[in-house]
């Protein structure tokens, strides 16, 4: 009887820290969609351009990209569970000088999930050296997001030689070219789960399971997604707004694609002798309050590269473009025009 009693406890124990979670989490949405109301932002904003039809990867995996405006060329490599639209407020402001292509790598947006689901960022590579080829620039940058940044490394590592005197930068926003997880709040545990106990877990959220794709859609219209989104994504004062926006690319990700690319960012590691290879000049971007790949990292990041140099933008997190777009805008814009002349 005491073991039911025990156990009739933490049922109803957990039942009710679940409500208690979920009403602080509704809170806090309510409380940042009323402060956005006291807030002005009013940026120009492109979510797509002209499609380029027929890019396939290396391994016959379609994948989508899009241009828009003319002049020299910038590529824009999204990161984890995002698309191009990430760049919304960047491609608004680039197209007037610039011929600004964005991609959606393997398994996201509008791109293909791979037959042998492989999402790995030795692939991801492949998808981003396709669309570069597809496009032909006669000089160019690169600019990697998060996941996209450790793509545009790997890139780089297998194919930059080629582009010699034509890759003109490139550029990292919030993304690193050290191990993820020493860069990630908490990575001392997650050192200890994976792999290991989440290896478990992950192999059962990458199965196509209907009941496991409908959690997974239900989870974000809830306020715990809202909560996902923020504190992942953004740092102390976020705009609802964008943090609504990054919700909705998140889970609208399918959680196996979610669930493999996360797996690719967890097993990033470059070889430190790559850093050598970096012989253009680099700009390294990212938010004091960045949770995923912490100021730390870009510094470390830093170091490495002879040709880079950083810039914090202080109190934001994880999506600067979106969290502070005329910064990183301005940035960008003083970046590009040293690249190029």
């Amino acid at each position: 009887m005491s073991v039911v009693k025990s156990l009739s406890g933490l049922v109803k124990g957990a039942f009710w820290g679940t409500v208690a979670a979920y009403a602080a989490a509704e809170a806090v949405r309510r409380a940042d969609h009323q402060k956005e109301k006291t807030m002005e932002r009013h940026f120009p904003s492109l979510l797509h351009g002209e499609p380029r039809e027929g890019i396939v990867s290396q391994d016959g995996t379609p994948i989508y990209a899009d241009s828009c405006g003319e002049g020299p060329t910038v590529f824009l490599v999204h990161g984890l569970a995002c698309n191009h639209t990430i760049w919304r407020y960047q491609r608004a402001f680039l197209k007037d000088k610039y011929r600004v292509v964005s991609l959606d790598l393997r398994g996201h947006g509008s791109s293909g999930t791979p037959q042998n689901k492989d999402q790995s960022t030795e692939r991801l590579a492949e998808d981003l050296e396709s669309v570069i080829q597809a496009f032909e620039p006669p000089e160019f940058v690169v600019c990697g997001h998060s996941m996209g940044g450790f793509t545009t490394f790997k890139w780089h590592d297998r194919f930059g030689e080629r582009y010699r005197g034509r890759l003109k930068g490139l550029v990292f926003v919030d993304s690193s070219g050290v191990d993820v997880v020493e860069g990630i709040v908490m990575g001392g545990l997650v050192k200890r789960l994976y792999p290991g106990p989440l290896e478990a877990t992950f192999r059962l959220w990458e199965k196509e399971s209907p009941v496991a794709q409908k959690g997974w859609e239900l989870l974000g219209k809830s306020a715990f997604g809202y909560m996902f989104a923020r504190y992942t994504a953004f740092g102390k004062r976020p705009p609802a707004e964008e943090v609504e926006f990054q919700r909705e690319l998140i889970f609208s990700t399918p959680l196996p694609n979610f669930t493999r690319a996360m797996k690719a960012c967890l097993d990033y590691h470059v070889n430190p002798a790559s850093f050598s290879k970096i012989l253009v000049p680099v700009l390294i971007l990212v938010g004091s309050e960045d949770r995923l790949t912490a100021q730390r990292s870009s510094e470390r990041t830093r170091d490495m590269i002879s040709t880079a140099r950083l810039r914090v933008f202080q109190d934001r997190g994880h999506d600067t473009m979106l969290e502070c777009p005329d910064e990183v805008n301005r940035e960008l814009d003083a970046f590009l025009k040293e690249c190029f002349g």
